[in-house]
C-alpha cells in the first residue's frame, strides 16, 4: 500500500513539475532530485509516526516525479543519431536489475534487519547517485528558447495518440501483472516463493528486450511499434491458457517483460521526437499517464477477476492492446 501511494505522488508531481526539465541544466535537475529522494528516504527511516512517514514519502515522490522523466529525457537527447531505442534500452535495463536484485535485497534487509535499514540503504544510494549526476551531468545552461505550455504540447500532432497508447498499455500491464501471481497460485497450487519467480522471469525478459533494442533503430521505431503492440495483445490473450502450467507461466512472464520493455521504450522515444524542445514535458506527461494506470489498472482488472475470472482479465488486456496497435498503425509513417 505504501508503494501504491508513492507511485500516485510520483505521477502527480511528474505532471506539475516536469516542465522544470526543459528550463534548467540537466546536471542541476538530476542532482537536486536525487538529493531530495535521499532526504525523503532518510526521513522515512527516522520517522516514528505515520504522518511523518507519509510526509517524507511525499518528498521522495515529488523528486522521483522529476528525476524519472529527466533521466528518460537525457537518455533520448544524448543518444547518437539513429540509436535512440538502443541508448534508451540501456538506461531501462536498470529496471531489470532492480527487479532481479534490488527488490529482493531490499525485502531481505527489511525481514532480517529492519525496514528502517532498507530505507537508510536507499538514502545512501540516492546520495551516491546525486554525486554521479553532479560530476557527469550536462554542464551547459538550459538553452534560451520558447517555453511550451502543456496545452501547446498536447496539441502537437500524434501526442494524444501516444499518450493514450501509453495509458492503455500500462493499464493492461499493471492490471494483469497484479493478478498474475495470484492466478498462478490458485491454478497451480504453488507456494508464494515459486510464484515470485515470475517476477524474476519478468525482470530477465525486460533486460533481454534492452539487449535487442538496437534492432529497433534499424527498422524504425514508428514502423515497428504497432507490431510489438499486436504481439503484446496476443500474449495477454494467451495468459489464461499458459497459466495452467508452471513453466509456460514463467515463459509468458519473460515475454511480458520483453514486450513491456519495447512498449515503454518506444512510447517515450516517439513522444520525445514529436517536439524535442519540450521533451521533458512530454515524457513527464507520459509518466503521469503511467501512474494513473497504476491506480486504474488493478481496480479495473480486479473487478473483472472477482466477477468473471482471469479469462476476462486476459480478454480485456487484449482489447486494450488492440486499440493501442490501431492507434500506432495510423501514425507508423509519421
Amino acid at each position: 500500500m505504501g508503494d501504491f501511494r508513492f507511485r500516485r505522488r510520483n505521477g502527480l508531481f511528474g505532471f506539475f513539475l516536469s516542465q522544470l526539465i526543459d528550463r534548467y541544466a540537466m546536471r542541476l535537475v538530476l542532482a537536486v532530485s536525487a538529493l531530495l529522494i535521499a532526504a525523503g528516504f532518510a526521513g522515512s527511516a527516522l520517522s516514528h509516526a505515520w504522518q511523518v512517514l507519509a510526509l517524507f514519502q511525499a518528498v521522495a515522490g515529488l523528486a522521483t516525479g522529476v528525476l524519472l522523466p529527466a533521466i528518460y529525457s537525457e537518455a533520448v537527447r544524448s543518444a547518437p543519431e539513429g540509436q535512440g531505442a538502443r541508448a534508451f534500452g540501456f538506461v531501462l535495463s536498470g529496471w531489470s536489475i532492480a527487479l532481479i536484485c534490488g527488490v529482493p535485497l531490499s525485502a531481505l534487509l527489511s525481514d532480517v534487519l529492519d525496514w528502517r535499514i532498507a530505507y537508510g540503504a536507499l538514502s545512501v544510494l540516492a546520495v551516491a547517485a546525486a554525486a554521479v549526476f553532479a560530476v557527469t551531468g550536462d554542464r551547459a545552461p538550459a538553452p534560451v528558447a520558447k517555453r511550451f505550455s502543456r496545452r501547446e504540447v498536447i496539441r502537437v500532432r500524434g501526442v494524444v495518440s501516444l499518450l493514450s497508447t501509453g495509458l492503455l498499455f500500462m493499464i493492461a500491464f499493471y492490471g494483469s501483472y497484479a493478478l498474475l501471481g495470484h492466478q498462478m497460485r490458485e491454478t497451480l497450487g504453488i507456494s508464494a516463493w515459486a510464484a515470485s519467480l515470475a517476477v524474476m522471469a519478468y525482470g530477465f525478459g525486460f533486460g533481454f528486450g534492452g539487449a535487442l533494442a538496437g534492432h529497433v533503430d534499424r527498422f524504425g521505431p514508428a514502423r515497428l511499434f504497432p507490431f510489438f503492440l499486436a504481439g503484446s495483445a496476443f500474449l495477454y490473450l494467451s495468459l489464461f491458457v499458459v497459466t495452467q502450467a508452471y513453466w509456460s507461466s514463467l515463459l509468458a512472464t519473460f515475454l511480458l517483460g520483453m514486450f513491456n520493455h519495447y512498449g515503454l521504450n518506444l512510447t517515450v522515444l516517439l513522444l520525445a521526437q514529436r517536439k524535442p524542445e519540450a521533451r521533458g514535458t512530454l515524457i513527464g506527461l507520459n509518466t503521469t499517464a503511467t501512474y494513473i494506470a497504476v491506480f486504474f489498472g488493478p481496480l479495473l482488472m480486479s473487478g473483472l477477476y472477482a466477477g468473471i475470472g482471469f479469462e476476462a482479465v486476459s480478454l480485456c488486456a487484449f482489447a486494450l492492446l488492440a486499440v493501442c496497435a490501431g492507434l500506432m498503425w495510423r501514425m507508423r509513417k509519421a
